[in-house]
């Protein structure tokens, strides 16, 4: 009975003993917490200009040609359809005729149905001849619009302030209608498209939070990509050009902007209490039962004799910045002065 006491009672003379540690206090960092984004000037849209009718190219302007809005850029040749417009028009007016001639013709077989002199089905076959003529006569009124149309677009025009980026065609080519002849690129509408390490996005909703800056001036992010680049590190960040002109900002120019990033969960702790065990950071935190927890941090940066770390860590939470040797999880710990003689 006496061994068994014994052996019930003998562990508590191992138990972890109460460990002296110097603590300090967590504190808020209020400042944000800055990355650098790398980026290229890119144009968002081209505009590619093609046939509208089967007609010979006559002039168009070469690469590299800066064009204003409304300038000529390329011109086909309109003979041919200069004369397909007067045989519609000749058409037109051979339809105008035969609905005319169907008109009478169905009035009078109404005049003599009225008298019993006609029967029902001469006076439907005139209705059909009549229908059949005005028919006519409106599909050919649209092909002389269409034609028209097909006319005007001949001569090709820049719709915005453009530079000439790509020649499909050359002077002399007989083109089908669609066929394309060249590229136009905005020299207005440019943007930034910016990269974002993938391990810094939460969610485009938190993106929408940050502030973006470029050489000071804030920008409005527009839009977020669905899918990572080729390497699956990044995706990308998309905002207009905040320059008023553009036309000298070039497609391809790498540039920067920042972004501020807001988090309730950044902190600043001492370098004393932060340790590094191979790649990863760690710090001994006190709980509210005054034993030792230990957590890990992202370390963010540094501020005097300070590090910006983000984690679980709150402001006014207690870390171990002496006695860390041999401490252990759970461990009671029992609080020191910092200015106090360090703790064995």
């Amino acid at each position: 009975m006496l061994a068994v006491t014994f052996l019930a009672v003998a562990p508590s003379s191992y138990a972890t003993p109460t460990k002296r540690v110097t603590i300090e206090v967590v504190t808020h960092h209020s400042s944000d917490v800055i990355h650098v984004l790398p980026c290229v000037v890119a144009a968002p849209v081209t505009y590619r200009i093609a046939s509208h009718a089967s007609a010979e190219l006559l002039q168009l302007l070469p690469v590299g040609s800066s064009v204003k809005k409304g300038q000529l850029v390329a011109k086909q040749d309109n003979v041919y359809l200069s004369q397909q417009l007067e045989l519609i028009k000749t058409d037109i007016e051979s339809a105008r005729v035969a609905r005319a001639f169907a008109e009478d013709e169905y009035n009078k077989a109404l005049m003599l149905s009225k008298k019993g002199l006609a029967s029902s089905s001469e006076l439907n076959r005139f209705k059909l001849q009549l229908d059949s003529a005005s028919l006519k006569m409106q599909r050919l009124q649209l092909e002389l619009k269409t034609a028209e149309i097909r006319t005007k677009r001949l001569n090709h025009h820049a719709p915005f302030d453009a530079q000439v980026t790509e020649v499909s065609s050359e002077p002399g080519a007989q083109l089908a209608e669609g066929q394309p002849i060249l590229q136009l690129m905005s020299t207005q509408n440019k943007q930034l498209e910016c990269k974002l390490p993938v391990l810094a996005y939460q969610n485009s909703l938190a993106l929408k939070g940050h502030r973006f800056d470029f050489n000071g001036k804030p920008l409005k992010l527009r839009e977020v990509s669905q899918r990572l680049d080729s390497t699956a590190e990044n995706l990308t960040l998309y905002f207009d050009h905040p320059a008023k002109d553009r036309r000298d900002i070039l497609v391809g120019y790498r540039q920067e902007i920042t972004m501020a990033v807001k988090a309730d969960n950044i902190t600043r702790v001492p370098y004393d209490a932060v340790e590094l065990e191979g790649s990863t950071y760690r710090t001994w935190r006190v709980n509210k039962d005054g034993k030792a927890e230990r957590l890990e941090v992202d370390v963010l940066g540094t501020v005097d004799a300070y590090y910006i770390v983000q984690s679980e860590i709150k402001p006014g939470d207690q870390l171990v910045v002496r006695g860390q040797q041999g401490l252990s999880v759970g461990q009671l710990v029992e609080l020191i002065s910092r200015d106090a003689p360090p703790p064995p």
